[in-house]
């Protein structure tokens, strides 16, 4: 691995977290406030209603080839808008609740990937409850609100980066991709799971990665290479060792009750007992970067989202 490579890489990861942690990315739990406003009478927002519309995002996703991290940067812009007086009013309407959800995916997609969903096809998609009008006044609403912080670095993005810290000669060609495979897999869940909202990105790909890790390293007994990779990465990322058993042991338990990946919660669980990792600077070592290339988005996007999605 290329020294300055290396050295560039861990730069990076730097600025992710400063932005991640001081330029406005934070995600605060704003359903618990919302508790305090309402009424006998009021059906407010909840957990289930940004599930349903995650899982909407990520079938539009499927239809249209968008990346993950487009659903990701999405969610994450919904989040903190409904974190805002703004967004807390439209907690109080469901049916502002779901423009604003599809406004997001809206917003994401013009930005991040190659071909855009026009605001008649979000219009459509909405069976006409919502005009192109109306998705453009909630998207201007929602930018100025989150003061046009729309480039959070996501999860998969620290995935990425960090997967190529780890020495070639640490892991297999199969070993390495059955890790990234299970680590995203975990994102994935977390991005539409309230619970994880307001967890960090780096966070939620660590801990990820410790899972996918240890249940390779459980049957392969390298024990030593999970916990280099433990103590390295986590100096490197500057997170609370006691956090990332609490978010490890959320995880597994939301994949135990949901019946995902049941193999790795099996073999797994019980591990995160261990007494929790302490990480300090003198545990850093050399590690660099593979951003995946941007996939283009079908030219029949129109007609392929309309005639699929609900």
């Amino acid at each position: 691995m290329n020294p300055s490579t290396t050295e560039q890489t861990l730069e990076t990861i730097e600025a992710m977290r400063r932005q991640e942690e001081h330029y406005g990315y934070c995600v605060t739990d704003y359903l618990s406030e919302l508790t305090k406003t309402t009424t006998a009478t009021d059906i407010p927002v909840d957990a289930s209603c940004r599930l349903a519309m995650a899982q909407w995002c990520n079938q539009i996703a499927n239809i249209c080839n968008y990346k993950r991290d487009t659903v990701a940067i999405a969610m994450n812009c919904l989040d903190r808008f409904m974190a805002t007086p703004s967004g807390q009013e439209i907690l109080l309407d469901r049916n502002l609740y779901q423009l604003a959800a599809m406004t997001a995916l809206y917003s994401s997609v013009k930005i991040h990937e190659q071909e855009v969903m026009d605001t008649n096809l979000v219009s459509n998609l909405s069976k006409g409850v919502h005009t192109p009008a109306v998705v453009e006044a909630m998207e201007s609403k929602m930018l100025m609100a989150i003061q046009w912080r729309v480039n959070p670095p996501t999860a998969m993005s620290f995935m990425r980066m960090i997967s190529d810290l780890i020495p070639d000669t640490s892991l297999d060609c199969y070993e390495r991709q059955i890790i990234l495979d299970k680590t995203r897999q975990q994102i994935e869940m977390t991005v539409s799971e309230y619970n994880f909202c307001s967890f960090d990105a780096s966070s939620i790909a660590f801990a990820s990665m410790l899972n996918s890790i240890e249940s390779i390293c459980l049957d392969s007994g390298n024990d030593e290479f999970y916990t280099n990779f433990n103590m390295t990465i986590g100096t490197i990322l500057a997170v609370d060792g006691i956090c990332i058993d609490g978010l490890r042991n959320m995880i597994y338990k939301h994949m135990e009750e949901n019946d995902i990946n049941i193999g790795i919660v099996q073999q797994c669980s019980d591990n995160v007992t261990k007494k929790s990792i302490s990480y300090t600077d003198d545990d850093v070592n050399n590690t660099a970067v593979n951003e995946n290339s941007q996939k283009s988005s079908p030219r029949t996007v129109r007609i392929s989202v309309a005639n699929n999605a609900a």
